[in-house]
């Protein structure tokens, strides 16, 4: 087989392995040398249809710089997916009696490259928000990103891998009353937001991962969420359930 054919033949079997893993085993397995090697037959590509002056040869290099580059789309479309998790959060809200935070709330999230989540699907203890008590049972709240504006991931000086995600959300929020319902299920909001996740290694919350999910709430576009959060509200706590997974494609 000509030395063409092999790189060809070494190629589509590289991309055929990109397609069949996810991308934090296909960070894992090739490393930085690898991503250099493949990153190398781009530059000889050219080199290589100079050298084979037949028709087939250079069919052979033409059909060579198309694979590389479906390698090189597939390598940016998997470094995008460089973060994910998901779990649960339990925040501490205030006792309706003592005003302290001894109330647990549990507010399932989820994220990656492409998308983010938080759910508090009820409430089984009543607490306080603000100066309004909030019954057992009464509170629901389901925020879902509509855009990624911007993503930005880091290493931070202790090691730990850091993700922040910002754009725009939909915000459904319900709460009942005695005698009245504010929001809805059903309708959401339109919100801005900022993510923050940060992996501290692999054990979840006991190892310090975390996550927060911040919505900034327009009085005119989100008139609801305004009333119930006000401006700004943070949904986070401490991680009891899940993994956090952040990989730096700039890191070895």
């Amino acid at each position: 087989m000509s030395n063409s054919l092999t790189r060809r033949h070494e190629i589509n079997q590289f991309i055929k392995e990109m397609v069949e893993m996810n991308a934090e085993s296909w960070v894992k397995r090739i490393g930085r040398r690898s991503m250099l090697k493949w990153a190398g037959l781009a530059a000889i590509a050219p080199v290589v249809a100079a050298c084979q002056p037949s028709a087939e040869s250079q069919a052979t290099a033409t059909a060579v710089g198309r694979d590389l580059n479906a390698a090189r789309q597939e390598i940016l479309r998997l470094s995008y997916n460089t973060a994910s998790g998901g779990g649960t959060n339990v925040k501490m809200m205030p006792d309706p009696k003592t005003g302290q935070p001894t109330v647990p709330l549990e507010e399932i999230f989820s994220f990656d490259r492409n998308y983010a989540f938080c759910l508090v699907y009820t409430n089984p203890q009543a607490f306080k928000m603000g100066e309004v008590v909030i019954d057992a049972n009464k509170f629901y709240m389901y925020m879902i990103t509509n855009t990624i504006d911007q993503y930005e991931l880091t290493t931070l000086a202790d090691g730990s891998r850091q993700v922040i995600m910002r754009g725009g959300l939909s915000c459904k929020t319900e709460v009942e009353q005695a005698t009245v319902t504010i929001g809805s299920r059903t309708i959401a909001e339109h919100a801005t937001y900022k993510v923050t996740a940060i992996d501290k290694g692999v054990g979840g919350g006991n190892a310090g991962d975390s996550f927060a999910f911040t919505a900034f709430f327009d009085e005119k576009d989100a008139p609801i969420n305004y009333g119930i959060f006000g401006a700004e509200a943070t949904f986070t706590g401490k991680m009891t359930q899940g993994e956090i997974t952040i990989l730096d494609p700039k890191k070895p």
